[in-house]
């Protein structure tokens, strides 16, 4: 009986693992998104756990991004927000969902336009 227990309390904990991976914003990722009148901007974004929260930085293939920390990060039930500016000063959003080693989403220019992003998650080799 003890070990019917302890098999399924095993199975139990390897199976939630996977879980909590796919859920964790931590770490590098890697990306790439189309620029309206520019072209491809590859993208790198490391998110890294705090006290109280999250932070982070992105930088860009283009030199569109600020070199600044990014702002009022939120990761909540797979989604992850944060602000970050451009180098012009303009305040810009981003919005992802984390599906495993992936994320998808967008971000959003305060005058209304959008554009489609992904990333993959980088791993260490």
């Amino acid at each position: 009986m003890q070990r019917v227990a302890f098999l399924f309390l095993a199975a139990l904990v390897a199976a939630s693992v996977p879980l909590w991976a796919a859920e964790n914003p931590v770490g590098t990722w890697v990306g790439a998104t189309e620029v309206p009148d520019q072209g491809t901007d590859g993208i790198t974004l490391t998110i890294a756990k705090s006290d109280g929260g999250y932070t982070g930085t992105m930088t860009d293939s283009l030199g569109m991004v600020a070199k600044e920390a990014l702002r009022d990060i939120e990761f909540a039930e797979g989604v992850l927000t944060f602000g970050f500016a451009l180098t012009d000063g303009t305040a810009m959003k981003m919005r992802l969902t984390i599906t495993g080693d992936k994320m998808a989403g967008e971000w959003q220019h305060p005058e209304g336009s959008a554009g489609a992003i992904t990333f993959e998650r980088k791993t260490e080799k």
